[in-house]
């Protein structure tokens, strides 16, 4: 069905107005929790949830180009300090993955709006905002992504990594750590996965061993990937932590060829 007459701009108000409202928590949304004082991140699923720092999201999933309002961010009733609020900040700028690494962006920008709230990352990290705890003292939000140009005209198709850190103004909650969304642009659902196992294993993982090094030799190479492809399927290989051993992991073991560094 189309709609002629709706222009793009009114069609995404809708969609973060319809999101204000929105209590039920989807699959692949960001849940926070406060542990010991500290705000965490989980991923949600159909199986329940599971902590996380790297999360997916795909432009277009509601209709219109370059942009989507996923990933929602839910935190259950209590959680929060009511008449607190709950912001976010990008700690790195907007960054495109390249097939093996990744590298901060030239012209686009990411923009991220919540009404008339709105911050742009290009390059650089920026300052992003907060908004209010309602009295229940749970969260749910769901933020208005775009994917923008400051200059030359986007590249047909690309996955975009962002890095944000969220808080908490109560003044007692300390910030989660950093957390990553990986953005799909038109690109394929491998390119997307792969980017998310390498975002989930060089930059979630501070300090990342050799992790394809499978039979600890000081290097990965062809013994590496023989275990890899005999433990296909099961746990015995899993490099991205995902909890089986596939495609994105023979991705990371083969980039890795050669002595660990």
């Amino acid at each position: 069905m189309r709609f002629p007459l709706v222009s793009v701009s009114i069609l995404a108000l809708a969609i973060s107005m319809a999101n204000t409202t929105l209590h039920a928590q989807h699959a692949g949304d960001v849940i926070l929790s406060v542990i010991d004082g500290t705000m965490t991140t989980s991923s949600f699923s159909a199986s329940g949830t599971s902590a996380a720092r790297v999360f997916g999201a795909t432009f277009g999933d509601t209709g219109i180009a370059r942009f989507t309002s996923n990933p929602g961010f839910d935190a259950l009733a209590g959680t929060f300090m009511p008449s607190s609020r709950v912001g976010f900040t990008p700690t790195a700028g907007l960054r495109k993955f390249t097939g093996s690494t990744v590298e901060f962006v030239a012209d686009e920008r990411l923009e991220v709006k919540f009404l008339t709230l709105v911050t742009l990352i290009g390059s650089t990290a920026t300052t992003g905002f907060d908004l209010a705890v309602p009295s229940s003292g749970g969260w749910h939000r769901h933020f208005n992504f775009r994917l923008l140009s400051a200059g030359a005209k986007l590249s047909p198709t690309g996955v975009y990594v962002a890095e944000f850190e969220l808080y908490s103004t109560d003044g007692v909650t300390l910030p989660c750590a950093p957390f990553w969304i990986v953005f799909n642009d038109g690109a394929s659902t491998a390119d997307h996965q792969t980017a998310i196992a390498w975002v989930e294993l060089n930059l979630a993982n501070s300090n990342p061993p050799c992790a394809s090094d499978l039979n600890s030799d000081g290097g990965v190479g062809a013994a590496d990937l023989a275990i890899a492809l005999s433990a296909w399927g099961s746990t015995d290989a899993d490099i991205t932590g995902d909890g089986v051993t596939d495609a994105a992991d023979l991705s990371i073991l083969l980039s890795a060829w050669g002595p660990c560094p």
